[in-house]
């Protein structure tokens, strides 16, 4: 009988070790595409969003986030988003209102949603439907003044729901 361990060794091309295995299978999950223009910065985003990837896509947008910019996460390809995720978003948001600017979370996933809702944090992170959705919301603000920013997205509606003095 032979057995096999995880750090079984082979010379043959066709027989790679166990680990070697699974590290073809951990590259990075996760990737991201940054544009920007003037004040408006997004960001798409794709994989999983865990406690092994929010590190290095923190360290990339916690400067961009420093400037003053409306910041757009778009989130359509993210596959996976643990707590480590939602603790990302909302230091990106500390940091953008305090200089200035905004993170606005954009087509979220089904489960990205979700975990949101369960976190209870669907009042405090601003959701829209899309990127787009975003860009026309801060036109119109732009071109009228400031809105009272609600997090599921609809800025300008919030302007109306203002009570009398």
């Amino acid at each position: 009988m032979m057995r096999r361990t995880l750090l079984r060794r082979s010379r043959d091309a066709d027989h790679l070790p166990v680990r070697g295995r699974l590290a073809l299978h951990t590259g990075n999950p996760l990737t991201w595409d940054i544009q920007s223009g003037g004040h408006l910065i997004i960001v798409f985003i794709n994989g999983e969003l865990d406690v092994g990837t929010t590190p290095g896509l923190g360290g990339q947008l916690a400067p961009l986030a420093d400037t003053g910019s409306h910041l757009i996460l778009d989130l359509a390809g993210v596959r996976f988003c643990d707590c480590a995720g939602l603790n990302l978003f909302l230091r990106l948001q500390q940091r953008a209102r305090a200089v200035g600017g905004s993170l606005h979370l954009a087509a979220p996933t089904g489960s990205v949603r979700r975990l949101i809702a369960l976190a209870r944090l669907s009042d405090v992170l601003p959701i829209t439907a899309s990127a787009a959705d975003v860009i026309a919301a801060l036109d119109r603000a732009a071109i009228t003044g400031p809105p009272l920013s609600r997090p599921d997205g609809d800025l300008e509606s919030s302007r109306t729901a203002r009570p009398a003095p």
